[in-house]
């Protein structure tokens, strides 16, 4: 991997009927970092993450993760790559139980005994799922199915974890929790791409900002200088 860049993004550009829905998108993420992608509804933002993830084909352009060229692979190899996407909806399997969803976050792990280890790092982090494993996905609250979301997710110990709008439909309460959730994740050392509507809790989270509009990005600057641009306040947090 060059300079520790485990994520390189050049020239992407992905067409919906034709139409670009993302152009000449460029950035990049470091080992390490929280980065997160902004901009209104509508700009492009989970294409993005859905073009990187496999799920979406784009029509130019590379997507480099750790040093491999991984542009047209099937999503499928791409997470056993180590590179996981935690969508947006959550899109739990709701007849399944807690324990069976987080199964499946490993569905390529053959050993047991890692799958175990692995799950129960995970009810360390979410205690709450602990208590519900045996209960259907479909009778947890809007912030259980998220944790869950992100819980299958770190069931394959991703190098990298895209998250796409982690906060939406959850109460302003609980995306507290998701916050810290996510500030913990970066402690322990998980990269970390995130897309999410709510500027002020992406970019106390990010370590650096890349600003999407009409599906090109025009501003890109570390969380901290962004957090305090003048032009990004007024249009993102309220000010």
């Amino acid at each position: 991997m060059n300079d520790n860049i485990i994520l390189k993004i050049e020239g992407l550009e992905t067409r919906y009927e034709r139409e670009p829905a993302i152009h000449n998108i460029n950035f990049e993420v470091r080992e390490g970092q929280v980065v997160t992608l902004l901009g209104s509804n509508g700009v492009g933002k989970s294409t993005v993450l859905k073009t990187i993830s496999g799920i979406v084909t784009p029509a130019a352009g590379k997507v480099i993760f750790c040093g491999e060229d991984i542009t047209n692979k099937p999503a499928h190899e791409i997470v056993q790559r180590g590179l996981v996407h935690v969508p947006e909806g959550r899109k739990i399997f709701k007849d399944l139980t807690v324990t069976e969803n987080l199964e499946l976050g490993a569905y390529t792990l053959k050993d047991k005994n890692e799958r175990k280890r692995r799950m129960k790092k995970v009810f360390e982090r979410f205690p709450i799922l602990k208590t519900r494993k045996r209960q259907l996905g479909g009778t947890l609250s809007g912030g259980e199915q998220q944790m869950l979301a992100i819980g299958r997710g770190l069931m394959s110990e991703p190098k990298l974890l895209l998250m796409d709008e982690p906060s939406m439909g959850i109460a302003p309460l609980i995306v507290r929790d998701i916050t810290e959730i996510i500030r913990n994740l970066h402690k322990d050392g998980t990269t970390i791409l995130l897309v999410e509507q709510n500027a002020k809790m992406a970019l106390g989270l990010a370590d650096y900002g890349y600003v999407l509009d009409t599906g090109s990005i025009v501003l890109e600057a570390k969380g901290a200088d962004l957090r305090n641009d003048e032009n990004v306040i007024k249009a993102y947090l309220g000010g």
